[in-house]
C-alpha cells in the first residue's frame, strides 16, 4: 500500500515577494480568493492545471512552486 504524501507549497513567499494580494492572484488566475487561502495553509490542494498555471504566473518549475517536503520556509 502507498504511503500518503503531503504536498507544500511557496505560494505565500512568492505571493509576498511580489507584493500581490490574494484577491490578484485569485483573479489572475481564475479562482477564488478562498481558493488561494486554502492552498497557502495547506489546506487545499490544487489541481495539475491549476498547479501549471500558478507555476507559470511565477515565472517558476512547478516542482518550485509545489513540493513533497517543505523547503519553502
Amino acid at each position: 500500500m502507498a504511503k500518503e504524501h503531503t504536498i507544500y507549497n511557496c505560494l505565500r513567499n512568492l505571493r509576498q515577494e511580489k507584493k500581490i494580494t490574494q484577491e490578484h492572484l485569485a483573479k489572475s488566475v481564475g479562482v477564488s480568493r478562498q481558493t488561494i487561502c486554502s492552498m497557502e495553509k495547506g489546506d487545499y490542494v490544487p489541481s495539475l492545471s491549476l498547479a501549471l498555471l500558478l507555476a507559470q504566473y511565477f515565472n517558476h518549475p512547478v516542482e518550485h512552486v509545489f513540493q513533497l517536503k517543505r523547503v519553502c520556509e
